[in-house]
């Protein structure tokens, strides 16, 4: 009987932990020390106290899917840390084209503002939670623990390496090329090794992010069907031959 308690108490104390840890805000990106390598993976950049006092001076928000989180050209008067979900972050061109610069999930920071302006409209592509920090709260943050401003630089460094990665993408001349290298992406996002990879956006969503039409999408995940590649279902897809999945990313 008393091992029985003491492991239901264990078992209690995980799932307080875990819910903890979902609660607090957290970023995670490659440090500057970090060699670069096919290893390299991305760490906690917070401590537990930075993350409780982050949590203390945020604003949680919680927006349905397809809600407009803000708008390009809106005040910029803080920066967002997501919780949980998934955002794409667009701008409307004057064409009438729409160009998704990038798809952004938990853990990630976003909040880019020019002259006191957002630069682009974000919008939920899932239900997501967000902390929000105003400007000011965050300058008093950084003076409070000046530890804090190098996690966060680290992170504004990871969001631009992955914004040299999507221009990489978008410099690919073959759509099936574009499409295997942007489900590379999606499935480091899943967090562990899976040939089953997760797909929140819309197709729709994919050609704007690639710089492709829809009928160009459609061909390119048909074409990899065909080979044997990748099977698509329903927001998911599955790798069926590895070996040339990872050649195809590769061959740049």
């Amino acid at each position: 009987m008393e091992c029985d308690v003491t492991q239901r108490t264990s078992k209690q104390a995980g799932v307080m932990t875990a819910e903890i840890d979902r609660l607090e805000p957290s970023l995670r990106a490659i440090p500057f020390l970090r060699l670069a390598g096919a290893d390299s993976e991305p760490i906690e950049l917070l401590s537990s106290a930075q993350r409780r006092e982050i949590l203390r001076r945020a604003h949680q928000r919680d927006f349905p899917a397809r809600a407009i989180v803000y708008s390009a050209g809106d005040p910029g008067d803080g920066v967002f840390i997501i919780a949980s979900g998934v955002v794409k972050s667009y701008r409307d061109l004057p064409s009438g084209r729409r160009r998704i610069a990038a798809f952004m999930f938990a853990r990630d920071l976003f909040g880019l503002a020019v002259n006191g302006r957002y630069v682009n409209t974000v919008q939920a592509i899932t239900p997501v939670s967000l902390y929000q920090i105003g400007l000011i709260a965050l300058t008093d943050l950084f003076q409070a623990d000046a530890d804090l401003e190098l996690p966060f630089l680290c992170k504004a460094v990871h969001v631009l390496r992955e914004a040299q990665h999507h221009n990489i993408i978008i410099g690919r001349h073959d759509a099936v090329g574009k499409l295997a290298m942007v489900l590379r992406l999606l499935e480091k996002e899943n967090g562990r090794p899976s040939d089953e990879v997760s797909i929140p956006m819309t197709r729709s969503d994919l050609a704007d992010y690639l710089g492709l039409s829809l009928e160009a999408v459609v061909r390119a995940s048909r074409r990899l069907e065909r080979q044997g590649i990748v099977q698509f279902g329903r927001h998911q897809a599955r790798i069926l031959d590895r070996r040339q999945f990872d050649a195809l990313v590769a061959n740049l």
